[in-house]
């Protein structure tokens, strides 16, 4: 990935053409067919990853950058897009209200990278069940690491 910005995942590589159109995992599996990485090896695993946090910090970042006001308008602007209703007035409240929602954060940042509307699911059962069955998840640990992040009111625990 020589040459890449943490943001600019897809464009470190030499001749593969990003598809901004396409779902993220499916261009990851194009990448990683041109790379010659097998999905149960660890290059696969680490690039991966990597792919995600990048894909991360394009389309959602950190929502602690800025002032108060800032910090509460990235917040409200993802209860608007969450469908959250009445959009809550402070930040504890946005929080709170983001804590009853139940999306996949892969499928959040796809969404936003493609233009289109997040699936929100009814219930945390509903959406640990399709994250079991589509092996759709954003790595743990790095979600933890982006304290004050969009991502901690929407992580949620998958056993």
């Amino acid at each position: 990935m020589a040459g890449a910005s943490q943001n600019d995942y897809f464009g470190g590589f030499a001749n593969f053409e990003e598809d901004p159109a396409a779902p993220l995992e499916e261009e990851f599996a194009r990448l990683a067919i041109s790379r010659g990485w097998k999905e149960d090896s660890k290059r696969y695993q680490k690039q991966k990853k990597l792919c995600l946090v990048a894909q991360y910090h394009v389309h959602i970042g950190n929502a602690d950058v800025g002032g108060q006001q800032e910090k509460l308008s990235k917040l409200q602007k993802l209860c608007q897009e969450l469908r959250v209703s009445p959009v809550p007035a402070s930040i504890t409240q946005c929080k709170k209200a983001l804590k009853k929602v139940h999306v996949n954060i892969v499928d959040l940042i796809d969404s936003r990278r493609r233009g289109t509307r997040v699936r929100i699911f009814p219930s945390y059962r509903a959406l640990q069940n399709n994250m079991k069955q589509s092996k759709r998840f954003f790595p743990k640990d790095e979600a933890k690491e982006q304290e004050g992040g969009l991502l901690t009111v929407l992580l949620r625990r998958i056993v």
